[in-house]
């Protein structure tokens, strides 16, 4: 008999039971629930509804037996005028959990013809992870890098960042530094679960989607009338977060604000008092939301701003060391979401997306006097600069869902527009439109679904590719799962290389290219995933194997000893293979991985070279043991990075051989509760191996290395933090 928690509260006279999952506290949709009167021994059947809910026909004590696939059974008994919330126990590794990415709609993992990845809310507290680089740089496909000015991007299956789509409930995120999104500016605090899909998704989201999707799923809504939360972290590094939000419940709707402070001191080996390797960072985040239940429609508004000031101390200044330049980088996002989604009827559903983002990135250098502590703006305009971006989004998705035909399909538009203001663009202003149709179709035949889609869109400055998918999925049966995918995807230029004109100094110019083409790219992805319980053993093997070129790469290319302009002139292939396995033993969960990928840039073809692919290979392994009876877990984590090598050109057009050195990392941590899991602490120590920096030549596909270093900073050191959470 499984181990269940149950929390009891009177709301009716008519008793209910909600049914939800022991992990993800998702409601469990169509289980069935049998309902015996003790009185009478009469009994009569129910399904639980969307929300999880199963009404009790009795108005006496009942037995109330529960089953549903993938999860163990329970018999419970309530009386007749009691509701209780009922978390079941999974036995198939979450299979069961809704996910939304790319189908716009709720679906089962098991059933997407995606293969989608989650990380849900306890790793995320387990980790004591306050961004979305603390999540990410312990899993297996991806790689994080700190840019050369401190930026965080990641490289996901050897795609750099500029070809992955990051999204904050289906919404991009905007605001991009040399293609990529700085990740530590993601913040954790509100999130429900983290939807990850390794592959193209360009025919549902457009740009940027080709190598994979990241969707950021925020927590709307509340079971309490009244919902208190406090977060507070402190690492030895330097780093005090805090944040706080309250939520109220009236009839149908729920209204929710938030804030937070998250503070970085710096770190530097040596430590100085000013001139820090990883910059000192202030955060503040604050958010509105407003969520309403329309019959069997969810209305959400989402308001939410963020601002950093990163603050970069220089070096004083030789020879007598009484000045410095000091650069101060401010970062400032607000975002508005509307969000209408859910069943219109029996059959169909509607998903409808309508955001405004605002970024504005300021850069500005003072000379610093150090004896009398004064500071000026410097003179030169190429040490100033600002850039404000808008971004508009509207996106209107109709679904038609009915699980006894063969037959469904999804259709959708989508309008973007984007608008720029910069010193360093053509004629200080840009704008472009990007205006989408794409549909889908499922077919299933046996235990086959079959899902062909496209996308056709027109755009304002350049010319949009047409983009096919086909995704198949094969479910043997509930255990074992087949998926196989074919796809195109494509990277829209976007603003700064079509319309960027800089003049860096007397000897280095940066020029857009206005009639650059979108990247487009080839995409084939094979997965497996096999699920079986023996005995008190779970065990989940998972194998894939992937293929990607694209096409049109756009790269900086000197077409003068002064000049510089972005041109279509490489392709880059990767192709490599990962394997998943774990085993869940009663309350232990062990699981490794290893990725083994290749990668090859048509920029540097040499008949010279008789081996143009480089090689590399990313190991992790977890471990989490939950003690029920201490109401506590224990929680570690190991990451091998590989290698990675690719070539780069010298001075005199020399090709040369590049690298980033390899390292290990190893977090641990432990979680207790307390007061019926309305408190949490979690005490831990990252990096253990006390890695911060390793060895680097040259330019790695994704990495740059402007100043010719010969290392690269991975990591801030070993460090001990210690978090407290408060929800009730």
């Amino acid at each position: 008999m499984m181990f269940v928690f149950i929390q009891t509260q009177v709301l009716f006279a008519q008793s209910k039971i909600k049914l939800v999952d022991e992990n993800t506290n998702e409601a469990i949709f169509l289980a069935h629930v049998k309902f015996s009167n003790l009185k009478t021994n009469d009994f009569k059947w129910a399904v639980s509804d969307e929300q999880g809910i199963a009404l009790n026909p009795y108005n006496d004590s009942t037995q109330v037996d529960i089953s549903f696939t993938g999860y163990e059974k329970k018999t419970i008994l309530i009386k007749g005028n009691e509701t209780l919330t009922v978390k079941l126990k999974s036995t198939s590794f979450g299979l069961k959990e809704l996910v939304v990415t790319a189908n716009f709609v709720p679906i089962q993992l098991n059933e997407s013809v995606y293969k989608i990845e989650t990380i849900r809310e306890e790793k995320i507290i387990s980790k004591g992870a306050s961004n979305l680089r603390e999540i990410l740089n312990t899993e297996l496909n991806f790689r994080t890098n700190n840019g050369h000015v401190n930026e965080t991007s990641i490289n996901l299956n050897g795609l750099s960042g500029n070809h992955v789509k990051f999204m904050i409930d289906g919404v991009p995120v905007e605001g991009r530094l040399n293609g990529n999104i700085d990740i530590s500016q993601i913040n954790m605090n509100n999130v429900e679960k983290i939807e990850i899909i390794d592959g193209p998704t360009s025919v549902a989201y457009g740009t940027n989607a080709l190598g994979g999707t990241i969707n950021i799923i925020t927590k709307k809504t509340q079971a309490k009338k009244l919902n208190i939360q406090a977060k507070s972290y402190y690492e030895s590094i330097g780093q005090y977060n805090f944040s706080t939000s309250i939520g109220f419940k009236h009839k149908k709707n729920t209204y929710k604000i938030s804030g937070g402070r998250n503070f970085f001191g710096g770190f530097a080996t040596p430590d100085t008092s000013r001139f820090k390797t990883w910059k000192p960072r202030e955060q503040y985040v604050g958010s509105f939301i407003l969520n309403r239940t329309i019959k069997h429609l969810k209305f959400t508004y989402i308001l939410d701003a963020f601002t950093e000031t990163m603050t970069d101390r220089g070096l004083p200044r030789a020879p007598y060391n009484i000045s410095a330049f000091d650069t101060y980088n401010k970062t400032q996002r607000i975002n508005n979401k509307i969000l209408l989604n859910g069943r219109i009827s029996p059959t169909y559903y509607i998903d409808i997306t309508l955001a405004h983002s605002y970024f504005k990135r300021t850069r500005n250098i003072y000379f610093k006097d150090l004896t009398t502590l004064e500071q000026f703006v410097t003179e030169s305009d190429s040490d100033q600069d600002t850039t404000v971006f808008n971004s508009y989004l509207a996106r209107t998705v109709f679904i038609k869902k009915n699980d006894s035909l063969r037959w469904n399909y999804s259709i959708g538009t989508e309008l973007k527009y984007d608008k720029i203001e910069a010193l360093r663009v053509e004629n200080k202003i840009q704008n472009i439109g990007d205006y989408a149709l794409f549909a889908s179709l499922d077919y299933k035949l046996m235990k086959l679904t079959i899902r062909p889609s496209v996308r056709y869109s027109y755009n304002t400055s350049y010319s949009s590719p047409i983009v096919p998918s086909v995704n198949l999925l094969y479910a043997a049966n509930e255990n074992l799962q087949f998926r196989t995918s074919f796809a195109k995807g494509f990277r829209a230029p976007d603003l700064k290389e079509l319309y960027l004109e800089f003049h860096f100094n007397s000897s280095i110019n940066l020029w857009g290219n206005p009639n650059l083409k979108a990247e487009n790219s080839d995409h084939i992805n094979i997965s497996m995933d096999w699920n079986k319980k023996i005995k008190h053993h779970s065990f989940k093997i998972s194998p894939k194997l992937y293929y990607s070129k694209i096409n049109n790469l756009i790269s900086l290319v000197k077409i003068s000893d002064v000049d510089w302009k972005y041109n279509n002139v490489d392709y880059l292939t990767t192709y490599g293979g990962a394997l998943n396995i774990q085993n869940q033993y009663k309350n232990i969960n062990l699981a490794a991985g290893i990725n083994y990928f290749g990668n090859y840039n048509s920029m540097f073809d040499n008949t010279n070279l008789t081996n143009s692919y480089f090689y590399t290979t990313d190991l992790n392994t977890s471990l989490s043991y939950k003690i029920d009876s201490l109401a506590m877990s224990i929680n570690l984590t190991y990451k091998y990075t590989g290698k990675i090598k690719n070539l780069y050109l010298l001075d005199d057009n020399e090709v040369a051989t590049s690298f980033i050195g390899n390292f290990s990392t190893f977090d641990a941590s432990i979680v207790k509760y307390f007061y019926n899991r309305k408190i949490n602490a979690v005490l831990g120590v990252k990096n253990i191996f006390n890695v911060t920096q390793v060895d680097m030549v040259g330019d790695v596909y994704g990495v740059s290395n402007q100043s010719n270093a010969t290392s690269l900073n991975v990591l801030w050191g070993r460090s001990f933090f210690v978090a407290l959470n408060f929800n009730f």
